[in-house]
């Protein structure tokens, strides 16, 4: 604020000393002293009070701005704030160590009592580092030296028992199995069928026993067993012989023939019977009636080949070919034919001067 001018000064001062005008032991007394103290600040706050209740009103009216703007800003984040999932903590991992979705969005309305961590740098942090061990060996285990119980326990920490109980279904993976029984499976195994999102199970069913990997040496002792143990030919027909019983008619060569004879005729006589069942087809089909017709144009040829001739065209054709036939013999004998001499005494009496005659008759 600017300077107060001298006079409104002067005329503080003295509406100061009339009030105090009069008292006694103004310097002396206490009481009296704080009294006039009292009056001299309220002479000179009496010119103030204007622009003292202007500055309330003004910081007044920035407050109740700030409210405003803070209960628009309340409303506008509850009508469009993201809906955060439940976040949901592995086996065995303190919460404390995972950032607060809600918080991170800015709805958490927790504090301290949030069972997450408010700190968002709390994912940057790295773990202390173990100078006791050598993290190659963990980087260098594969499943190939695991037994059963490190397999369960590495399920149980990967996928925890958590995430399967929540399962639609209690089928377990077969992507999982899959990776099991071929090796391939580890810390840092992702499930192809969507991760973590699988509806099925990632646990190993009950009863499962790993599978030992088979060495060199075992595969080849095995195989040199089975060839071992391999049957042939003779002895599986032998054993299969056996099988038949003792109700059987050995095969000689007798028999064979008999066999085979019989065998040609019931074959012959199928054949017979199948030829007598289309003529009769055939015969119906001639005589109109279609129903039991169940040839095809390939057996309709060859059981009757005369159907091959009989088209309207070819009666034109050997009409043609016989009137080709019958020019050309025309020609053949008009070719044949030899220059017949003309009598001319018989014409000497009728005018010839028309006439054209053959330069040899002239000459």
């Amino acid at each position: 604020m600017p300077p107060k001018s001298k006079a409104e000064q002067k005329a503080k001062s003295k509406s100061a000393e009339d009030k105090t005008f009069g008292l006694k032991n103004k310097n002396k007394s206490a009481k009296v002293n704080r009294y006039v103290q009292e009056v001299k600040s309220q002479a000179a706050t009496s010119g103030n009070r204007k622009e003292m209740k202007d500055a309330e009103d003004r910081k007044a009216s920035i407050a109740n701005k700030k409210a405003a703007e803070a209960a628009k800003k309340a409303e506008l984040a509850e009508l469009f704030k993201i809906v955060e999932k439940q976040q949901k903590v592995p086996f065995g991992v303190d919460p404390k160590t995972i950032l607060c979705a809600y918080f991170k969005a800015g709805q958490c309305s927790k504090g301290a009592k949030c069972k997450f961590s408010h700190d968002l740098n709390v994912g940057r942090k790295a773990t202390k580092v173990d100078i006791y061990t050598d993290a190659r060996d963990d980087a260098d285990q594969t499943m190939d030296t695991w037994d059963q119980a490190k397999l369960e326990d590495a399920v149980n920490q990967k996928h925890g028992l958590a995430n399967n109980k929540n399962k639609p279904t209690d089928i377990v993976c077969k992507f999982f199995l899959e990776a099991i029984d071929e090796r391939k499976y580890g810390w840092f195994w992702e499930c192809p069928n969507g991760g973590k999102e699988c509806k099925y199970r990632h646990a190993l069913p009950p009863g499962f026993i790993l599978k030992k990997k088979e060495t060199l040496e075992e595969r080849t002792a095995r195989e040199e067993m089975e060839r071992e143990n391999q049957i042939s030919i003779e002895a599986f027909l032998e054993t299969e012989r056996h099988k038949l019983g003792s109700n059987t008619t050995p095969v000689t060569a007798e028999s064979f023939a008999k066999w085979k004879a019989d065998r040609k005729a019931r074959e012959a006589s199928d054949m017979d019977a199948e030829a007598k069942r289309k003529k009769e087809a055939y015969d119906r089909y001639k005589s109109g009636m279609k129903s039991g017709m169940a040839f095809s144009g390939k057996e309709l040829f060859d059981f009757n080949p005369d159907w091959a001739v009989g088209d309207e065209d070819d009666d034109a054709m050997e009409e043609y070919v016989r009137d080709e036939s019958d020019h050309e013999d025309d020609k053949s004998v008009s070719n044949n034919t030899q220059p017949v001499g003309v009598a001319e005494d018989l014409f000497e009496g009728d005018d010839l001067a028309g006439l054209d005659l053959d330069d040899d008759d002239e000459e």
